[in-house]
């Protein structure tokens, strides 16, 4: 069983948080593909580097900060006696902080569940299932997964980390060390 059986609003245990990143995540996809997105979680919830309930990791926010340039106008005076004053134009670094969601559809407004949809009776049998244990052949397979995205993006972050594989719409990735480990278990 995952550790910790956190209570958030509108989700009432890890099964559920489970159950719900994965429809919203993985819900079109295969079997494999939902497991996949599960197991992330559930990777993230026992890593040391992420919240430790599933929960926790469902609902994290990260603040991440955020430059822009901006160009900015101030008087400059020169002289002592004979004072002149001029603006002078300059291109400046702003420095702003966001608030971003670990699973996009948190931190959206995101349609409710029909509980007789076939999609979220797909994905609370695979969370189910992933928390009972099963899914043993996937579970080696991912089991240093802590990261996936779309495949119509590419985030910054998925340069420093390690492809393990993509599955429909998703690529699931490691970080870099997770390369040493394969390397030492041949």
């Amino acid at each position: 069983m995952a550790p910790g059986h956190a209570k958030e609003v509108g989700m009432k245990n890890d099964l559920d948080c489970l159950a719900r990143n994965i429809y919203y995540e993985a819900g079109n996809e295969s079997e494999e593909g939902k497991v996949a997105v599960g197991l992330v979680t559930i990777n993230r919830s026992n890593s040391g580097e992420f919240p430790k309930t599933i929960c926790g990791v469902v609902n994290q926010k990260t603040a991440v900060s955020v430059s822009r340039q901006v160009t900015q106008t101030r008087t400059v005076t020169e002289g002592l006696v004979f004072k002149k004053t001029h603006q002078v134009k300059e291109k400046v670094t702003v420095w702003t902080s966001r608030v971003v969601c670990q699973f996009s559809w948190r931190c959206e407004n995101v349609r409710t569940i029909k509980t007789t949809d076939a999609r979220w009776e797909d994905s609370m049998a695979v969370a189910r299932e992933l928390l009972d244990g099963g899914y043993e052949d996937l579970r080696f397979k991912y089991r240093d997964a802590l990261y996936f995205h779309n495949r119509t993006v590419r985030p910054d972050w998925s340069r420093q980390k390690v492809k393990i594989e993509r599955i429909g719409g998703h690529i699931f990735y490691a970080n870099r060390y997770h390369n040493e480990l394969l390397v030492a278990e041949q």
